[in-house]
């Protein structure tokens, strides 16, 4: 995939620095300065993201990271994005900004959002599997988001806050009291999607710091941003999407080829230079396909390791638990 922007990193500096780790340490480890981390415009690839974070849990020994990064970011560190829903209107006006707009952030998550009578549910889906960063990256989105509503709607205390539960789709850690703490609202682990519910009721109410001109303006320039960002999509991102897209079993390596006008050969020496792969991309498609695949149906391990063009069912088992942690049988468990 495309290198990602390293605007959180710093953040994860701050909090190891604040526990006093050796960030030098960390930074020599990862091969990056911290002049780098700290320039806005610094790039790296997927495999040093997740590099850089495991690392800093390594070094500081608590797996509770990502909520305390989370709990760092403020409304600013989000630039134009967390501008625009600073001056919204209301509620749902930010959430729809922050829907429209978080991949000018990070292009590793979605965000989607429906509406009940009482409640306006806003989901969380990787949009590239996120492996072994995917708990304290989620972490630190969750923290992020809960963090913005309490400085969108001041107003809201603790007992009249607009969020009233949050899911997460996985089990619950060694310190799963600590959500409870931070978001001060019921937390569920195991589900099948990691969302935030927040009261229909909190979505209208007009908003202190509301600006339209100010929102306007804001919103333009996320816009040619976003348009900026898309211009740039690499060909692996765009092999991800058609290959998400296609029926199982995936095609073949020639056939996607052929579908981009490209020989093998070019498509692979195009991948190789954004530091990736066909036989990568193929992996995060089919990690995709099976999370989807075992906590929405009830078809066996077997039939779906055949469907993803594995001939022995435990070769697909230990590729599973390579991507998410876990077999497909304990996942699918974690989703009842």
């Amino acid at each position: 995939m495309q290198p990602l922007p390293i605007f959180y990193l710093n953040q994860v500096y701050q909090q190891l620095r604040q526990w006093g780790c050796d960030v030098n340490i960390w930074l020599v480890h990862n091969g990056i300065t911290l002049e780098q981390l700290q320039d806005p415009h610094y790039q790296v690839s997927f495999d040093d993201y997740q590099r850089l974070i495991n690392s800093a849990i390594h070094l500081c020994a608590k797996p509770e990271l990502g909520l305390h990064v989370g709990n760092r970011i403020g409304i600013n560190t989000h630039g134009m994005m967390g501008f625009a829903m600073l001056n919204s209107s209301t509620l749902k006006q930010a959430i729809d900004t922050l829907k429209q707009f978080i991949n000018t952030r990070t292009p590793l998550v979605k965000i989607n959002t429906h509406e009940t009578a009482n409640t306006t549910v806003v989901t969380l889906e990787e949009i590239h599997p996120l492996g072994i960063i995917r708990q304290p990256y989620m972490d630190a989105l969750l923290v992020t988001i809960a963090k913005l509503l309490q400085q969108l709607m001041p107003q809201f205390t603790l007992l009249s806050t607009p969020l009233c539960q949050v899911n997460l789709s996985f089990a619950a850690p060694t310190y799963w009291q600590q959500y409870a703490e931070l978001f001060q609202v019921p937390v569920h682990f195991n589900q099948a999607n990691t969302q935030l519910i927040l009261t229909q009721a909190s979505m209208t109410q007009p908003l202190d710091m509301a600006d339209p001109s100010s929102f306007m303006q804001a919103k333009q320039w996320c816009i040619n941003e976003l348009e900026q960002l898309n211009g740039q999509q690499g060909l692996s991102d765009k092999v991800y999407q058609y290959l998400l897209q296609s029926p199982i079993p995936l095609p073949s390596l020639s056939d996607t080829a052929a579908h981009f006008h490209m020989t093998p050969r070019t498509v692979h020496r195009h991948l190789s230079q954004q530091q990736s792969s066909y036989k990568q991309i193929v992996a995060s498609v089919n990690h995709h396909i099976s999370k989807q695949y075992l906590s929405q149906t009830s078809g066996s391990i077997k039939q779906l390791a055949y469907q993803l063009g594995y001939v022995d069912v435990a070769n697909f088992r230990r590729a599973f638990k390579r991507w998410q942690g876990a077999t497909p049988s304990e996942y699918r468990q974690q989703q009842t």
